[in-house]
């Protein structure tokens, strides 16, 4: 990629904050031509701090006529990064906030309940035909994927050769953001992925180590689009989604579920969770902490839900921690 050509006072910052984004393996198309009109903005406005200001970061929203809300938003988290970024040594910076202004994203993941989870398993076993290795695939897939927290894309990109059953760990290789990592199973994950292997061997599925782990009844490897649609029609015959068209618990939501039902396991046995979090990062491929901070604050709504759902009147009593 051209290296941008920056002009204001802020051009050495700029230039260090996208250097950075691209170590992490961001590609940020967007971004480049956005902080590029700012800095020319700031050229023109004989910004000569090497800071942002508030002044300055409102003045260049503001400064296109106009302006649809979403390239507001856009303008304003360009901001809030190269802010956050800067403050590390200039901490007077001014950083925007972006929470509660509309077209903002207020989305919140479904986690998973350990019975919901179990349902989808069940549903998925009666897949058909009976007897085929399809519905043992689905049962595979959905258990992999809510006990490692893998990507979607991640499961059905493993080859025979990435699947260390001996050492019980999985390789994933290029995944999100180009960066490849080990993953470690337990012990019950390591014998299920045993017995769906043993499966494909039963039904003649290819041996050799750049055949695909998860096969489709045609011998190719499971495509997204396919997975993702009988996904779908096993969670609506479990009860957990609603009709075709309505909005509802998502396969990737397996993977927000692991990563909270981790926290709160962490929470429970009293550790530290935030020394933790790195851990968590690694392990599900995160390129930086805050993508994992986010599930802290799922995990502290569950926590005070709890809490509220134990203190609320009309419960039975908890003696010796058990009702």
């Amino acid at each position: 990629m051209t290296r941008p050509v920056f002009q204001s006072a802020l051009a050495p910052t700029m230039r260090g904050f996208i250097e950075l984004r691209h170590s992490l393996g961001y590609r940020d198309h967007s971004l480049i031509p956005l902080l590029a009109h700012f800095d020319r903005y700031a050229v023109a406005a004989g910004h000569r701090d090497p800071w942002l200001s508030r002044d300055l970061v409102d003045g260049w929203v503001a400064s296109t006529e106009g302006l649809k809300p979403r390239s507001r938003i856009a303008r304003l988290n360009v901001m809030r990064g190269l802010g956050r970024y800067l403050a590390q040594t200039a901490p007077q910076t001014y950083v925007p906030v972006t929470a509660g202004l509309r077209g903002t994203s207020t989305f919140r993941p479904h986690i998973y309940t350990s019975s919901e989870i179990q349902a989808l398993l069940q549903e998925a076993s009666r897949l058909t035909p009976g007897g085929a290795l399809r519905p043992q695939t689905y049962v595979t897939l959905l258990g992999l994927l809510s006990c490692t927290g893998l990507r979607v894309s991640e499961a059905l990109a493993l080859r025979l050769s990435d699947v260390n059953l001996d050492e019980a760990i999985l390789l994933i290789r290029d995944s999100k953001f180009y960066k490849t990592r080990f993953v470690p199973l337990a012990v019950d994950v390591t014998q299920a992925l045993a017995a769906y292997a043993t499966a494909r061997r039963r039904f003649r599925h290819r041996t050799d180590p750049d055949a695909p782990f998860f096969i489709n009844e045609w011998r190719r490897p499971c495509s997204y689009p396919v997975v993702i649609a009988t996904f779908l029609g096993i969670a609506r015959r479990a009860g957990i989604r609603g009709a075709p068209g309505q909005r509802g618990p998502r396969l990737h939501d397996l993977r927000h579920s692991f990563a909270v039902h981790r926290l709160l396991a962490w929470y429970r046995d009293g550790g530290d969770v935030q020394a933790r979090l790195p851990l968590m990062a690694t392990y599900l491929g995160h390129v930086c902490l805050v993508s994992t901070q986010v599930y802290l604050d799922i995990t502290a709504e569950l926590l005070q839900e709890a809490a509220h759902r134990f203190h609320a009147p009309g419960l039975p009593a908890v003696v010796g921690g058990q009702p």
